[in-house]
């Protein structure tokens, strides 16, 4: 079974300070303010989708673009010190991720709407290495719908024996989008509106006892069956 994490609120919750962060680089970089850091409205709530929208009819756009992305991780780096707890992962976060990855049972990739840069930064200061694991970030494709599949490929992949976990509306959109099982996680859990969700990885067994419920449903898929850490 492959597993596709989000970061931003699965693994660590940087959301606050993030958002903050971006609006600054932005400004930095570009030179105008960020009308709103509220993702959701715009079209494509990834890191490079919204700099693309916000940068569509600038002729320097792809200069810009990068200035903006160097200063937006240099802006985190420098965030992380006032809010340490903001980049630290989430209760059981990795003791989860290390139990999947060592299991033969799954493959863990990550999918993420963060640049390639942002996503290794946040993943370090939760103790993950990055590129441990296959993965795909918004530096490869605005599209959450093409992050996706994209992570799928590079783990050897497919969508049809897969789960997502992740945390916000958009994640929720794109799981249904295609088709794939999704796992609620952290703060607004109660916001997704999907079955099976949990503030935290701090007990592990309820959420691998739902992993091995839809091992069940999944095509030409047989997973072992979980047993309790206790």
């Amino acid at each position: 079974m492959l597993i596709l994490f989000d970061i931003d609120g699965t693994i660590c919750d940087t959301q606050e300070v993030e958002g903050r962060c971006f609006a600054a680089a932005f400004e930095e970089a570009c030179g105008r303010s960020l009308e709103s850091i509220d993702w959701t409205r715009y079209e494509e709530p990834t890191s490079s989708g919204i700099t693309q929208e916000l940068l569509k009819a600038d002729p320097d756009s792809t200069t810009r673009a990068r200035l903006f992305q160097e200063r937006f991780v240099q802006r985190l780096r420098e965030a992380r010190p006032e809010f340490p707890g903001d980049f630290s992962p989430l209760p059981g976060a990795v003791p989860f991720i290390e139990r999947l990855h060592e299991d033969p049972a799954f493959t863990v990739a990550f999918a993420t709407g963060g640049f390639d840069s942002e996503a290794a930064f946040k993943l370090d200061c939760c103790g993950i290495d990055l590129s441990r694991f296959p993965h795909a970030t918004s530096s490869d494709t605005p599209r959450r719908r093409d992050i996706l599949p994209l992570a799928a490929l590079r783990a050897g992949a497919t969508l049809e024996r897969a789960v997502y976990f992740g945390d916000a509306p958009w994640d929720v959109e794109a799981s249904r989008a295609l088709g794939i099982p999704m796992i609620g996680i952290g703060r607004r859990v109660q916001e997704l509106g999907t079955r099976n969700s949990f503030r935290d990885f701090s007990q592990p067994d309820p959420i691998l006892k739902v992993l091995e419920r839809i091992a069940g449903d999944l095509p030409g898929h047989r997973m072992p069956r979980v047993s309790d850490s206790s």
